[in-house]
């Protein structure tokens, strides 16, 4: 990746994923996954249901993590489990929605999971592998060291299934959708609903016209609470052509915002996105315009 700055040099940087992730999913795929059954390459196969801790970890050397308070017999024993790293995991934060958001906080040493030291990311990945979904429920029972205490937690894991994005709506010239995982690991959803999510604008539409831009969530509509795409389908699809429409958002900083724009269903009629898994192909279709009815 090539990135510029305010000085005349490029700076390039390479970013990779570690063959042992990949070769692990591509095992669970191959020999027949947990999850829903997707089409790839013209093969149906059973996808597998990936628990992760949705938390952003960072390492610190053991030696700083002495000046914290961090106890001999912990640092001895994280030397043992890793002699060459010697380093502790530290909370930077949690993904905004997930199970974990209000059990760690940020700047929290993840010590051990389930009795065992851990000392890297893989450690974390591989006892996240090893959940038995049926039988466990997803928790992990995570030591950590907290302001000068030791701390027992039982941390719940979330679940993907692979699918990602399989929906997305078209009003007034913007996309909205549920917020992508990129969006909640910055930590924050707004308290009255973050399922429609603004993530791009198209230029000449009525939502640039009248500065309702990407990195934001509306969260009403002429006064009516929109949680959900479900919602707010139900409230934009009563709206007319050239009706004034009051629109409730919040940015991604957290910032509440009024504005008031037209809908244009001529040019800019309302429509959806909709990913099948069945056949592997996304779907088009029209939720309103001027010269149709509502589907």
């Amino acid at each position: 990746m090539k990135v510029g700055s305010n000085t005349s040099e490029d700076h390039h940087f390479v970013r990779g994923i570690p063959v042992y992730a990949i070769s692990q999913i591509l095992h669970n795929i191959i020999s027949g996954g947990n999850g829903p059954h997707l089409l790839i390459n013209g093969v149906k196969r059973p996808m597998p249901l990936i628990r992760i801790l949705e938390v952003e970890l960072y390492r610190t050397l053991l030696s700083k993590a002495r000046s914290f308070g961090l106890s001999d017999d912990w640092i001895q024993a994280l030397i043992k489990k890793d002699p060459v790293r010697r380093q502790v995991l530290r909370v930077k934060g949690c993904l905004a929605g997930s199970k974990a958001e209000n059990l760690l906080e940020q700047g929290d040493m993840v010590l051990a999971v389930n009795k065992e030291p851990v000392t890297c990311f893989r450690d974390i990945e591989n006892v996240c592998h090893a959940l038995d979904i049926g039988e466990s429920g997803g928790e992990l029972n995570m030591t950590i060291f907290r302001q000068g205490r030791e701390l027992d937690l039982v941390v719940g894991t979330d679940v993907r299934d692979g699918n990602g994005t399989t929906r997305v709506i078209n009003w007034c010239g913007c996309f909205v959708q549920d917020p992508h995982p990129a969006v909640r690991a910055l930590g924050f959803l707004p308290e009255e609903g973050h399922g429609v999510y603004v993530t791009r604008w198209c230029r000449g539409s009525p939502v640039h016209r009248y500065g309702l831009y990407a990195l934001q969530w509306i969260v009403e509509v002429n006064g009516k609470p929109t949680p959900d795409l479900d919602a707010f389908v139900n409230v934009t699809k009563e709206l007319e052509h050239g009706e004034f429409v009051r629109v409730r958002s919040i940015h991604l900083n957290s910032k509440p915002r009024v504005l008031t724009l037209k809908q244009d269903l001529h040019y800019w009629p309302t429509w959806e996105l909709r990913f099948d898994p069945e056949t592997a192909i996304w779907h088009r279709q029209t939720i309103k315009a001027l010269d149709c009815q509502n589907l």
